[in-house]
């Protein structure tokens, strides 16, 4: 529904123009109307393409009171104004100034909110409302800058199938160098991307890169099976993501078994309709989803049962903890569980000949980790390929 013309309580030329978000309730509270500001701010920081019919209820925060300030109280004060704290989904939280207003149109009730929040900008850099002096601001603005100038790096550790000694595949792992803040984590930058709401972009960049890497090995005569691409759950909620997969292995040449997609589990993943429905046209592509990181807090074998999962990877922190009791059963249970869902179970950070014996000895069939290999960059995965892989075949 559009605003314009409406008897608001704000004058409607100003609103055009004004720098503060503006956003129209109907009487159960639901969002009827809104400007441009307050779309980004309800939707730039939560990654979804779709503004929610109603507000969050727990985004408003009333400081005076040390209490969450239910949306159903807007209406309560029409013709004042009250100052609160906005936390967005995945960002900092800020101060605004609402001033609430009553109108009515066509024998309905409304009541419009005007958000000021004098203390936040739009920062183009990265996509977001961001509070001036948000403490991760210029490193965001740092990562967003150098992946658009391809400035980070891939390196690609091997998963090995120890039945044959054979390559099962490679993991895809980005690293971010920056010359100011130096060697950044990967756990760390990702999480920044995240934040700041550009994750799709990066996993994009991640993927089209790894693909067209694949292309020149097999080029060269390197024959990898399959790449491992690690999605964030927030990027399967991206515009035309299907097509642009599709589109990005055409370009290389590849089909959809040359590809593995990989979801960290954990309580970012919203099992909502759109989720659901893209991670199952991936999987009727031919592309593998494999669940990361599995058994780490948040498995729920209800997750299961509701998207196609072709891949269980297990943690390295089962792995590491090897051959403890607990380690031993939790291996097992994830083992056991690959087999009743007809996934491949993988172990990672395999690092002792220990480790690898009780894994190989209880089923595991493809293995990832030091005790193998590190991640490597592209020339060095050449030459371990050259001397491990093509030599055990001689």
């Amino acid at each position: 529904m559009k605003t314009e013309g409406m008897n608001t309580g704000h004058d409607w030329q100003e609103l055009q123009e004004t720098n503060h978000g503006f956003i129209v309730l109907d009487s159960n509270d639901c969002i009827v109307s809104c400007n441009d500001k307050a779309q980004k701010m309800l939707t730039s920081s939560s990654l979804y393409p779709e503004i929610d019919a109603l507000l969050p209820s727990n985004c408003f925060w009333f400081e005076a009171e040390q209490r969450v300030y239910p949306v159903t109280e807007f209406k309560r004060i029409a013709g004042k104004s009250i100052t609160l704290t906005f936390t967005p989904v995945h960002s900092e939280p800020y101060k605004i100034h609402v001033q609430v207003e009553a109108f009515q149109l066509l024998g309905r009730h409304y009541y419009s909110l005007l958000i000021q929040d004098n203390d936040v900008v739009y920062d183009d850099n990265v996509g977001a409302y961001l509070s001036s002096s948000h403490p991760s601001l210029k490193m965001a603005q740092r990562l967003k800058a150098d992946l658009q100038q391809n400035k980070l790096t891939l390196h690609y550790q091997p998963q090995i199938n120890i039945l044959n000694d054979q390559l099962y595949g490679v993991e895809v792992l980005a690293r971010w160098h920056d010359t100011e803040f130096g060697y950044v984590a990967p756990d760390d930058f990702i999480d920044l991307a995240e934040e700041f709401g550009f994750i799709a972009e990066l996993d994009l960049w991640v993927l089209r890169e790894a693909c067209r890497q694949l292309a020149v090995w097999r080029d060269k005569n390197i024959p990898v099976p399959l790449i491992a691409v690690n999605f964030s759950p927030y990027t399967f909620h991206s515009a035309n993501l299907i097509e642009t997969v599709q589109l990005i292995l055409q370009r290389n040449g590849l089909i959809s078994a040359d590809l593995v997609l990989e979801i960290t589990e954990s309580k970012k993943i919203i099992l909502s309709n759109s989720f659901i429905d893209v991670i199952g046209a991936l999987d009727s592509m031919g592309i593998t989803i494999s669940l990361d990181d599995f058994g780490t807090g948040y498995s729920n074998l209800k997750r299961l049962l509701k998207f196609p999962v072709s891949q269980l990877k297990l943690d390295r922190a089962f792995v590491s903890h090897l051959p403890s009791p607990l380690s031993k059963e939790l291996s097992d249970v994830v083992l056991s569980i690959g087999k009743k869902i007809d996934a491949v179970s993988i172990a990672e950070g395999v690092e002792t000949l220990e480790q690898l014996a009780y894994l190989k000895a209880i089923g595991y069939e493809v293995i990832q980790g030091y005790l193998f290999s590190p991640p490597l960059s592209s020339q060095d995965f050449e030459s371990w390929f050259l001397n491990t892989i093509s030599r055990s075949n001689e």
